[in-house]
């Protein structure tokens, strides 16, 4: 029998013992949002169940831990990821509805409720996935992928634990793609040093376990996603040893472990797609999430696993696909600067709400001290430099967006 499905936030953590919630119960922020229930808490933030008080919805409230909160390099980091999402119009994707900080200084994200499981969790309890499954897993989230890259956005951390699958009603479960807080963008400013290392060792691509961030791009995150497809067919992590240390090592220096054998298909083309898919040399992989998709459902075919493609984009012959994403670029480049015209309201709104609010903001308990007064000015400012890399990222192209959705043709 199917577990219930749980509503399930950006961390998995249970709360620590004896720990006092950062907000209590029915406690109201900002005249909007009550307080239900804490979810679940881990090492950096809280996560809270809540409710509208005037629209009949369920949200997610993610908060700071007091001792994150009091960092600027943390508020920055959690401020950005807010106005990450913001911009990420995505069904795959979590959605963020508001940002602010509450009246003890507490900064905290009002976000899309998920009921759910996540990968982690259904690998943990023994589940293994049929191949069909895994097939329509990997294209979702491929999907959200190819959104973010296409805003300039890199996940950073994908893993089971950020993959979660949803129930709906006479469908195969829809995955989201959660917790953007470890992501790069080519809008915003840097908050951690070149060689600072960030991310999950079994999922990081070798240039990001060696802390390059300028060698970082969305071919990072289809190593991840590779990695990923290869747990959920195998049940085992590609690089699995004993220590982060040796994991490290093994995804900079070594081949991922063979996929093993498979009853009643030959994994011997899927083998070779994961391999391309984890190249330690970005060049040698895909030129795109999307096209690890491609490649993996073809390869299902080729080795019996799939009775036929379930996909369109899988039924074309290579040179007909091949053209067909030839001015895929340029068309890139224009789906950009019309997301980003919304991208700039929001993060206006965003700004102009934080300048306006917080500074007059009182303080009720002493959960942050002083610290939480410098860091109403510091996620101010963060937001207002965040608004413009990305006005400077868009560049004078915004007006012809404008332009072009006013046209009264199809973008």
């Amino acid at each position: 029998m199917p577990s219930t499905p749980s509503p399930t936030p950006a961390t998995a953590a249970a709360p620590p013992a004896g720990a006092t919630p950062l907000f209590a119960r029915d406690q109201v922020l900002d005249g909007n949002y009550r307080i239900v229930d804490g979810i679940a808490a881990g090492g950096m933030g809280e996560v809270f169940l809540a409710v509208h008080l005037r629209l009949p919805r369920k949200l997610a409230i993610k908060t700071l831990q007091p001792e994150f909160a009091s960092r600027q390099e943390w508020v920055a980091r959690f401020c950005r990821e807010a106005c990450v999402l913001a911009q990420l119009h995505h069904p795959n994707i979590v959605q963020v509805l508001d940002f602010n900080v509450a009246p003890n200084g507490v900064p905290y994200i009002a976000m899309e409720l998920i009921e759910g499981k996540d990968l982690r969790a259904a690998l943990d309890d023994g589940r293994r996935f049929e191949i069909a499954e895994i097939v329509s897993i990997v294209r979702q989230v491929a999907s959200a992928l190819d959104a973010a890259h296409t805003a300039g956005v890199v996940h950073r951390d994908l893993k089971p634990e950020n993959v979660v699958l949803t129930p709906a009603a006479g469908q195969a479960p829809v995955v989201k793609v959660i917790d953007f807080g470890l992501s790069m963008c080519g809008w915003s400013e840097r908050v951690t040093a070149d060689c600072s290392i960030f991310g999950t060792p079994d999922y990081m691509a070798p240039e990001q376990a060696q802390g390059l961030r300028d060698q970082t791009d969305g071919r990072t995150d289809q190593f991840a996603l590779a990695a990923l497809t290869y747990t959920l067919l195998s049940g085992r992590t590609p690089f699995a040893r004993e220590t982060p240390v040796a994991i490290l090592y093994a995804v900079v220096h070594e081949e991922p472990a063979a996929l093993g054998s498979v009853d009643g298909w030959d994994a011997a083309p899927v083998e070779r797609v994961l391999r391309k898919g984890m190249a330690r040399e970005r060049d040698d992989r895909f030129p795109s999430v999307l096209a690890f998709a491609d490649a993996l459902e073809a390869s299902l075919v080729e080795g019996g696993a799939l009775s036929r493609p379930t996909t369109a984009a899988s039924l074309q012959l290579p040179s007909a696909r091949a053209d067909s994403t030839a001015p895929r670029a340029p068309r890139r480049r224009h789906v950009v600067v019309r997301r980003g015209v919304p991208a700039l309201i929001v993060s206006a709104l965003i700004a102009g709400a934080l300048w306006t609010g917080f500074g007059g903001a009182p303080r009720l308990d002493g959960t942050l001290g002083a610290g939480s007064r410098a860091n109403v000015s510091v996620m101010r400012d963060e937001v207002s430099t965040q608004w413009k890399h990305l006005h400077q990222f868009l560049g004078p192209r915004s007006t012809t967006a404008t332009a072009n959705t006013n046209g009264g043709g199809q973008p």
